[in-house]
């Protein structure tokens, strides 16, 4: 269970830090849109999700080798020592490596998010920015998955974002982590508590603001593509109403 974990997190990996990594130069000035509000902080999120995507990974591959038979014993103890906090430090980390239902569907759901994305930048080439623009001899892109939905690069970055954050809210050395710092910063337990409980209302909070400033930057790049195209934009968008999932969105 724990080699197929690594193989399906080192098939993540790649994928993920590809697909939140902007494959064009920021336009110039004149081709750009002027960005406020959440339009600022949206192209940003990727910086984010690679910094935590590589946290979590090398936190994950540091466990998975620490139960393999090419860990030296020394070392595993170590590495058990100082990641994990529990009765039976060495069984939690063997369940950590099991490969559970929520991680499965996790990484396929972050896989293929990701090779959506990229498929995107294949598609659109030098038009693909991750600030919204129209670029000189832009041109309007109604093949691939834009056949199916107006954004799929959007639908893509949905899908592999809720993957990679199912992988981590499974049972995982990084909440483990994360736990042990929780626990030596907050001794208290009733502090502890009302630390953890703000800190989810905080997560919750940005990522319904991330989901509507997702929908408001849709709304304005299909302006700015019916402003550009004018009636071949109309056209398309009455072929391919659904925004970001088929017969749904």
């Amino acid at each position: 269970m724990a080699t197929a974990k690594l193989l399906l997190l080192l098939a993540m990996l790649p994928a993920q830090h590809y697909s939140t990594t902007p494959p064009n130069a920021r336009p110039p000035s004149g081709e750009l849109r002027k960005q406020v509000g959440w339009e600022l902080v949206i192209p940003r999120v990727p910086m984010l999700l690679r910094a935590l995507l590589w946290s979590w990974a090398i936190l994950e591959c540091v466990g998975l080798f620490a139960v393999t038979d090419y860990c030296p014993p020394g070392l595993s103890q170590s590495i058990v020592h100082h990641l994990v906090r529990s009765d039976d430090p060495q069984r939690t980390l063997t369940h950590i490596s099991s490969l559970t239902p929520t991680f499965l569907v996790g990484s396929v759901l972050s896989i293929f998010g990701s090779l959506l994305r990229i498929h995107c930048y294949d598609i659109l080439g030098s038009m693909f920015t991750f600030d919204l623009s129209i670029r000189k001899e832009h041109k309007l892109i109604t093949s691939g998955a834009y056949a199916i939905v107006r954004h799929p690069s959007y639908t893509g970055g949905l899908f592999s974002g809720v993957g990679l954050m199912l992988c981590i809210l499974s049972p995982n050395l990084l909440v483990i982590a994360f736990s042990s710092l929780f626990s030596s910063l907050f001794p208290d337990p009733d502090l502890r508590t009302k630390v953890m409980v703000v800190s989810g209302c905080t997560y919750l909070l940005v990522s319904v603001g991330l989901v509507v400033g997702l929908v408001q930057r849709m709304g304005i790049e299909d302006a700015m593509l019916e402003k550009n195209f004018g009636e071949a934009w109309r056209a398309w968008a009455r072929r391919v109403p659904d925004r970001l999932v088929p017969w749904v969105y």
